[in-house]
């Protein structure tokens, strides 16, 4: 069940993982995030799903757009790398449009995906997939 985000404008699923982004076996847990990357031709977005358990990158998407149909892509490409629909992965998320929308919630109950985000701001609510879009010291010289 969705709970209200923000005010109430966006319905947000619960957060099921509270910061504990550990699992005890593979497609038990998988989260995700979006990020911007400034390229030489203008700005692109990747959106990733990671498993919790191996920190293995199941599925991307990389697009001009930051919307539903990317984050969309990468969850379709997450459960094809795991052969096909899921019976209740959890996926965790931030609160971001993309991940509240209509058309991202459906995809999620047709894949067997049980939506899990964190609160509004804290970054450390979904910090494990925001570690895994965050730049090391030396790309950014």
């Amino acid at each position: 069940m969705a709970v209200a985000d923000r005010q109430g404008k966006r319905k947000a699923a619960p957060d099921l993982v509270n910061r504990r982004f550990d699992a005890v076996a593979p497609d038990v847990l998988w989260y995700g995030d979006m990020t911007e990357i400034e390229t030489g031709e203008g700005k692109i977005y990747l959106a990733t799903v990671l498993d919790a358990f191996s920190r293995r990158c199941l599925g991307y998407a990389m697009g001009e757009h930051h919307d539903a149909a990317l984050v969309g892509a990468s969850l379709k490409m997450a459960t094809a790398t795991r052969g096909g629909p899921r019976d209740g992965t959890i996926f965790h998320s931030d609160r971001g449009s993309e991940y509240t929308s209509e058309a991202y919630n459906t995809l999620c109950d047709r894949l067997g995906v049980v939506q899990s985000m964190g609160r509004v701001g804290p970054a450390l609510d979904n910090a494990a997939a925001e570690s895994f879009n965050r730049p090391s010291p030396v790309s950014r010289r």
